[in-house]
This record gives C-alpha cells, structure tokens and sequence, in this order.
C-alpha cells in the first residue's frame, strides 16, 4: 500500500510543470497564485474525515463544523496571510438528519465569525461515512508571503503555544479516563486556534526565513521546513513547550513525558525559523500578542533531524507524526 508521504511525491512530479501566473504550487501550505500586481490569491484544502480525524460520538456536530474551518485557516496564517473566503464540501449518511445538519451550520458560522471568512460555495453528497472538506481563499503581498523554504544554517527555529495538548486530548476522548480538570486538553482537540494574527504579523515585520503549521507532529513538520530543503536541525527535548495539564495527564499514556509532543499532531501552532539577530523582536512579538514562542533549536547544514537531552545526548523518536494510509 502506497503511503501518504509517496503519494505526495507522485503527484509533485506528475504535476510540476505549472504557468508563468502561479507562484507557489504544491508542496507548501497552500497554493500562490498572481491576481493582481499588489496580491497574491492564496488556496487551500484539507479535510476532515470520521474516524480518521473524529469519532461522530466524541464530537458535537457544531464543533466539527468550526474545527474542519480552523485546520484550514490554520494553513493561511502559517503563510503569513489574511483568511477572507472559504468553501465547504459536505459527504453526509442516512444516518443524519436535519438537525445535525443545522448544528453544522452553526459552526461554520460560528467559524466564519471568528475568523473573518464569508462562506461562499460548496457541494453535498451522500456517504456512508461522514466528512467535510474546506477550501479557505485568502490572500499575501508578495514581498510578504512566508513558504516552507527559507530556513537557513543557524537560524533559531521556535513554536508557538504548547505542544500535545490536541493529541492528549484524542486520547483521553477515546479513553474511559476523562476527568473534570481535562476539559482543557479535550478542547485543545475540539477546537484549536490557528495563529492567524500571529503568522501575520511574524510576516509583516520579515522576522521569519520559514514557517509551516504543526498538523501532523512537531518532527514531522520541521522535516519538511528542513530536511526536505537539504538541511537538518537540532532541537533539544526539554525546551518543548508544555502545558501543565498535559504534564499532569500525560503518564496515563506514555512513559516518554515527550513522546506525544513531539509526534502527536494536531496542535495547529506555528513552527518557524528565524535568524539569530530577529531574537528580541520575536520576543516583542510574543509579548504583544500574549502568545507564548519558545526557542527550541536551530537549523543545521545537513540531515538529519536530531533531538537532544540536556546533556546533549541524542534520542530517537520511535513515531515522526501522523501519516495516511498507514
């Protein structure tokens, strides 16, 4: 069975070839295309699919909706962009009716309010299993537009917020060990919170040399802002950002108090990097915005990705991420 990662590999090859008005084709966050002198259209995709994404007696209806609206905004900000439109494709059974379709209509509205997006289009159809797929239109001056490439040798890569919290949160959905005090990791999950304003104004003031959203695991990503650019990076274990209530939570689980957050995905933070004299900026930035940003490593000349103890000790990750089909 062919993998996720593969299959990206394919349909980059296949379809490389591209007109004098894209900008940005595949392989990044999302799509560039020129539509005006002063802007860039941006386009993006992802889905949400029952159980892949969600277990429908996990999730309320409404939640689902503005979810399947976060993860796809979540990719605009990563770009450094404004969110303006989005599009939404519905496979719904037999098994809904019209009042789970109604709850769904609050979340995308509740959604559209959030994020500052007008819902204009989509396409409904008969499944056997329930998913949504949001297309969101923004867009990105040119001279402002953050890609996945850029990432330097010895530029100090951060992230924002905290790392693990979403995938705890699954985890505890699916458990039978929820207690009052996880309401927090549960909605980490539920509802994430892209970084719109913050991937904004990290591109307005050219502070970043790469940016990607953290969707499927912390090493993961940074593979792609990394490896797949002909570098490595080196991060240090200890300096990934924690919750308290994933610290509290985390050994019913796993007895690698990182484990999760290095891999888990779902977090929808921004990992960047940046160079070393933008340091003090960044932390005006963060203070601001009142969103925490941790310095966690830096960018290497050559592969690979490594993790360090603090005695500089290097430790293998067992799980990189999430990937499809395996």
């Amino acid at each position: 069975m062919i993998d996720e990662l593969s299959a990206l590999e394919r349909i980059r090859a296949r379809f490389q070839k591209v007109s004098n008005s894209v900008f940005l084709g595949i392989g990044d966050d999302t799509a560039a295309v020129k539509v005006h002198p002063e802007r860039l259209l941006l386009a993006t995709t992802d889905s949400q699919v029952e159980d892949v994404h969600f277990i429908k007696k996990l999730i309320s209806a409404t939640d689902l909706a503005r979810r399947s609206v976060a993860v796809s905004v979540s990719d605009i900000g990563a770009m450094g962009g404004i969110a303006k439109y989005f599009l939404a494709s519905m496979g719904l059974s037999s098994q809904e009716d019209e009042a789970f379709l109604e709850e769904l209509m609050d979340g995308f509205e509740s959604g559209a309010k959030e994020f500052g997006l007008e819902l204009v289009g989509g396409n409904l159809s008969s499944s056997n299993k329930i998913f949504i797929d949001i297309t969101v239109l923004g867009e990105v001056e040119p001279q402002l537009i953050v890609k996945r490439n850029g990432a330097k040798p010895g530029d100090f890569l951060y992230v924002s917020g905290t790392l693990g919290d979403s995938a705890l949160g699954h985890k505890l959905l699916a458990s039978s060990k929820i207690a009052e005090s996880d309401e927090y990791l549960i909605m980490r999950h539920k509802r994430p919170q892209p970084r719109l304003n913050l991937g904004r104004e990290l591109a307005k003031k050219r502070l970043v040399s790469s940016m990607i959203d953290i969707s499927d695991g912390l090493m993961l990503d940074l593979e792609r802002i990394s490896i797949r650019q002909g570098l490595g990076a080196t991060i240090y274990v200890d300096r990934i950002p924690l919750s308290s209530n994933y610290k509290e939570r985390i050994s019913d689980f796993s007895r690698d108090i990182y484990s999760i957050a290095l891999s888990g995905g779902e977090d929808y933070e921004l990992l960047f990097s940046s160079a070393e004299n933008k340091r003090e900026e960044i932390k005006k930035v963060s203070k601001r915005l009142n969103i925490k940003i941790t310095e966690i490593g830096k960018v290497t000349d050559k592969p690979p990705v490594r993790v360090l103890d603090r005695y500089e000790t290097e430790l293998k990750v067992r799980r990189k991420g999430f990937i499809h089909f395996l």
